[in-house]
Formats: structure tokens, C-alpha cells, sequence
């Protein structure tokens, strides 16, 4: 197994935001390991919470935010390489459908990326304004 070199992790990351950011879902899995672990940490009371395993599972989970949430801005502040993966730290101002009120989060995503896929994605965010936003 090859270990991808920095500019091979750098690339798949930011080519990442890149398609989320142009509704490119089809780069997005194509960027996946078939076997990837997606987390998204938070309170069951946010319906895209949970643990997903595998490419399908991943398109679930974007049915799920898509069903759920508009992302009205989505910023990658910072992007750190690692030695297995990259960082990244950022903000998000968004809704959700049906609720009158937004909000405005931090969030930071943890990947491995191995081989020019990425095989495991964690989303550590700052649940409580979106809890506050879906109760309104």
C-alpha cells in the first residue's frame, strides 16, 4: 500500500471542499475509500448525527443533510497536513428546512487519507447553535 505524499493528501482534501462547495457529490464518493468511516459527532436530536460506513452509507448521510440543512456559507479557514491525513478548521452558517432560525458554528474535520482516497472523515463541530436553531 502506497502512503500518498503531502501534496497527494493536500489535493484530495481541498479538491473535497472544492466539490461540496459546487454540489459535486459524485467527486465527493469518488474521492472515497469504499470502505471509509464518516462520522459526523453530535446529539441525535441533529438528523445527519452518526457513524457511516462505506461509499453508500456516505450518500445516505448526504441525502440526510441535504433533506435537513441549507449551508448558506461555508468557510475551510485553515488546512493542516498530518502525517497520515490533513485538518481542517472552519465555519459554517446554515439552517434547517423548515425552522425559522440559522446558525453560525465552528467545526473542525479530521481525515486519514491513504492512497489518494480519503478512508476515514470525523466531523468535530460546535453542536449547540445548531441544536438551538432545529428546537426553534
Amino acid at each position: 500500500m502506497r502512503v500518498a505524499d503531502e501534496s497527494d493528501r493536500m489535493s484530495v482534501a481541498k479538491e473535497l471542499y472544492a466539490a461540496f462547495e459546487r454540489g459535486d457529490l459524485e467527486t465527493i464518493y469518488g474521492l472515497l475509500d469504499e470502505n471509509v468511516l464518516w462520522e459526523m459527532l453530535g446529539p441525535s436530536e441533529l438528523p445527519h448525527s452518526g457513524t457511516y460506513r462505506g461509499v453508500e452509507e456516505v450518500r445516505r448521510f448526504f441525502e440526510i443533510l441535504l433533506e435537513h440543512t441549507v449551508v448558506e456559507r461555508i468557510e475551510m479557514n485553515r488546512f493542516t497536513e498530518t502525517s497520515d491525513g490533513v485538518i481542517v478548521e472552519g465555519f459554517e452558517r446554515g439552517s434547517f428546512r423548515g425552522h425559522p432560525a440559522s446558525y453560525d458554528m465552528r467545526w473542525c474535520h479530521v481525515m486519514t487519507i491513504d492512497d489518494g482516497r480519503i478512508t476515514r472523515f470525523t466531523d468535530y463541530h460546535d453542536t449547540a447553535p445548531m441544536v438551538e436553531a432545529i428546537r426553534s
